[in-house]
């Protein structure tokens, strides 16, 4: 039993200091490649029409807030294209076209309806609607943070221009951000290149680890901290616990996904090579 302790304290001790050199590799990386970025441009500032996809089932008043934050904190509404997907049984149909009725006043907001199995066929879906030259595939359990978001956007987009694929990180609150970003926004030559926002290998989760697993496998990515997202997850917050939660976590999804991920590594190093060319 003691030598039982003795592996299992050991093998934590290894297990912390291969992380601590893990996060500081990456630190170090990001934050380089991210000055040279910086340095060799800034002449060719330009600005994006942005698409925001939202799949969304049965959350009508969370949209309403992402909403409420996207209206605040968002510098050029005008440019924004905001695009929801619904299935065709959803109960809350109503709500949501009281919504879009209410802010296609002032930003462009396109609903549609299918059913479709998984998140990636979703955000794939919208994807392929829309015009943006910056893709944000969002949640509707999120909120935006930071004022003037998407100025700041553009600022970081024109580091590398339109023909270079891009990944941002920005600031999703992950204690350690340089690992794993929530909302990973993409640039269309990043769509173009790969033909999709999310892989459809998954159930429901990993839309968000593969985009940035493929950033950091082609170095095609920017830390940004000046731009803070917010999201209420079911997984932090009990009080966001509902009927859409549950069904993405049934049917043992989560454990099923963790298993594809984990056999999925060639496919990803092939994939991440399309944004190297």
């Amino acid at each position: 039993k003691i030598n039982k302790i003795k592996k299992t304290v050991v093998g934590s001790i290894i297990k912390e200091i291969r992380n601590f050199f893990k996060k500081r590799y990456w630190s170090i990386k990001f934050n380089l490649y991210y000055k040279i970025k910086s340095l060799k441009n800034n002449k060719n500032f330009f600005e994006n029409k942005i698409s925001i996809l939202i799949p969304s089932r049965k959350r009508s008043k969370k949209l309403e807030r992402f909403l409420e934050t996207l209206k605040i904190k968002t510098a050029k509404l005008k440019r924004i294209e905001l695009l929801i997907l619904l299935d065709n049984d959803e109960l809350e149909i109503e709500n949501y076209r009281q919504l879009v009725d209410h802010y296609k006043k002032i930003i462009e907001i396109k609903i549609f309806q299918i059913n479709l199995k998984t998140h990636a066929e979703r955000n794939n879906y919208l994807a392929k609607k829309s015009n943006g030259s910056v893709i944000f595939p969002a949640n509707d359990d999120l909120v935006i943070e930071t004022i003037n978001w998407d100025n700041l956007v553009d600022k970081e987009v024109s580091k590398v221009g339109d023909e270079e694929p891009l990944c941002l990180w920005v600031n999703s609150g992950n204690k350690y951000p340089f690992l794993h970003c929530h909302f990973p926004i993409i640039n269309k030559e990043w769509y173009k290149r790969l033909g999709y926002v999310g892989s459809e290998l998954f159930n429901f989760w990993y839309l968000d680890t593969w985009i940035c697993d493929l950033a950091k496998k082609s170095n095609k990515m920017l830390y940004v901290k000046s731009i803070k997202f917010k999201e209420f997850n079911a997984q932090s917050n009990i009080s966001e616990f509902d009927e859409t939660y549950m069904k993405n976590i049934s049917d043992n999804k989560m454990e099923k996904d963790l298993d594809i991920w984990n056999n999925s590594m060639k496919i990803r190093i092939e994939e991440s090579k399309k944004l190297l060319y």
